[in-house]
C-alpha cells in the first residue's frame, strides 16, 4: 500500500494504478506512468477503447511516448489498486463510481474540476482512502486519437485534512518520476479552490469567445472579465473557510482580485505571456469540448458555484451570467443534435 511501499536502490516498487477515463488527462497520465514502470490499467469505452487497443496510447507534445498498457472496458474485472485516478468528466462521475464501487483502492484521487469530487470519492471508497488533488496539467485528444500534451505545470497532492503524508508524497514522487510535474500541498482544500478560481475565469471567457488561452489573457476586456470572475469565486472560497493561494504558473488569485484594474491587466498579460512562451496552442478544456460537439461540464462546476454563492449570501453576478449563457448554449446545442 502507498506509504509503506518497499524502497530498493532509492526507488519505490512500481504502483498498481487504475486510471478511470481515457480523455486527454487520463491518456497522458496512464501512458507516462506506464512508461515509468508502473502497473497501469486505463478504463476506456466505445471507439476510444477500440482505438487505444489497436494503436496503444500515443502521446505527443511535451512528451513523446506510445504505451501499450491494458485497456479495460469492463471495470468489473478490476479488483484492487494502490492508486485510483479519476479523470472522467464531472457529469459522468456518479456512473463511473458505481462501476468501481467494488474496487478497494488503498488511495484514490481526482483530477476533475470543481470542489464536489472528494466528497463523491469518500462516499464510495471511504474518506480514509481519499487524497486531494488538482491538475494544472492538460492536453487534447486530436482527431487521429493522439493525446497532445500541452501544459505540464503541476499536479498538486495533499491530505484533505491537511498536510503531505507519506502516501501523498509517494504519489508525488511517482508522478515526477513519470515526467509529470507534481508537488505536495499542506492545505489541498485551499489549493483546490485556488485552481477553481483560475479555471472558472478561463472556462467562462474562453468558451463564450471561443478563443485560446493566450488570447483571452492578452486582450484588456477579456482579461478584465476574467479578473472579475476570479474576485467573485475567491469570495465564495473565503466564505467556505478556504485560504486561496497561488497556483503555478498563474499569478496569485489574491493579486488578481485587486480593485486596481491596471494591476489586474498587468498580471493577466503576464499569464498571457506564459501561454505564449510555453503553450501557445492551449485551449481550455471546456472550449475543447464545445469545439468537438461534446457535453459541457457546466452544472457541476459553474452551476455549483452559483448555488454555493446563493447559500452563503455571496453575490456572483459575472459568474452567474457566464453560467447561464453557457448552460443555455449547451442545452440548445444538444437538443438540436
Amino acid at each position: 500500500m502507498i506509504g509503506t511501499r518497499t524502497i530498493r536502490n532509492g526507488e519505490a516498487d512500481p504502483m498498481k494504478i487504475i486510471v478511470m477515463g481515457a480523455g486527454a488527462l487520463g491518456s497522458i497520465s496512464a501512458a507516462l506512468l506506464h512508461a515509468a514502470g508502473h502497473d497501469v490499467a486505463l478504463v476506456a469505452r466505445g471507439a476510444r477503447a477500440e482505438h487505444l487497443r489497436a494503436n496503444g496510447i500515443r502521446v505527443e507534445g511535451l512528451a513523446e511516448v506510445t504505451a501499450a498498457c491494458p485497456i479495460v472496458t469492463d471495470p468489473a474485472t478490476l479488483t484492487e489498486a494502490d492508486l485510483l485516478i479519476m479523470t472522467v468528466k464531472t457529469f459522468d462521475t456518479a456512473a463511473a463510481l458505481q462501476q468501481l464501487a467494488h474496487v478497494r483502492p488503498a488511495s484514490c484521487l481526482s483530477l476533475q474540476n470543481g470542489v464536489q469530487k472528494d466528497d463523491q470519492l469518500a462516499a464510495t471508497f471511504g474518506r480514509e482512502a481519499v487524497l486531494g488533488a488538482i491538475a494544472n496539467f492538460s492536453g487534447a485528444v486530436r482527431d487521429d486519437g493522439v493525446a497532445l500534451f500541452t501544459v505540464n505545470a503541476s499536479i498538486t497532492v495533499g491530505e484533505p485534512a491537511g498536510g503531505v503524508s507519506p502516501r501523498a508524497q509517494a504519489v508525488v514522487d511517482a508522478l515526477n518520476g513519470a515526467g509529470i510535474n507534481a508537488h505536495g500541498s499542506a492545505d489541498i482544500v485551499s489549493t483546490t479552490w485556488s485552481k477553481l478560481i483560475i479555471w472558472s475565469g478561463m472556462a467562462i471567457v474562453s468558451t463564450l469567445t471561443r478563443e485560446p488561452s493566450v488570447h483571452v489573457f492578452s486582450d484588456p476586456d477579456t482579461a478584465c472579465t476574467i479578473a472579475r470572475i476570479h474576485r467573485e469565486v475567491q469570495a465564495i472560497a473565503e466564505a467556505e473557510g478556504a485560504v486561496p493561494e497561488p497556483v503555478p504558473p498563474y499569478s496569485s488569485p489574491e493579486s488578481l482580485a485587486a480593485t486596481d484594474e491596471a494591476e489586474m491587466l498587468r498580471l493577466a498579460l503576464e499569464t498571457g505571456a506564459f501561454f505564449q512562451a510555453n503553450a501557445p496552442l492551449h485551449k481550455h478544456s471546456m472550449l475543447q469540448d464545445l469545439e468537438r460537439g461534446k457535453r459541457l461540464e457546466v452544472d457541476e462546476t459553474l452551476g455549483d458555484l452559483v448555488a454555493r454563492g446563493r447559500r452563503l449570501g455571496v453575490p456572483v453576478p459575472t459568474v452567474e451570467a457566464g453560467y447561464r449563457m453557457i448552460a443555455g448554449m449547451d442545452r440548445i446545442r444538444r437538443a438540436a443534435g
